[in-house]
């Protein structure tokens, strides 16, 4: 698991968020600044953790 991985379900641990609001979360956060992370590497790593089944989709 790669440190993008673990802080992106870090950041969804306390309460469900869409992948907009991860990126948003990241870009307030300036974790950019100090991981390699791109709006569109969050999404795909989003649906690779849900096909794993660290993530789940709410509706």
């Amino acid at each position: 698991m790669s440190t993008v991985d673990l802080i992106l379900l870090g950041l969804v641990y306390d309460y469900p968020q869409s992948a907009y609001a991860i990126q948003k979360d990241i870009e307030y956060r300036n974790l950019s600044n100090w991981v390699k992370i791109s709006a569109p590497s969050v999404y795909k790593k989003v649906i690779r953790l849900e096909g794993k089944g660290y993530l789940s989709r709410v509706l």
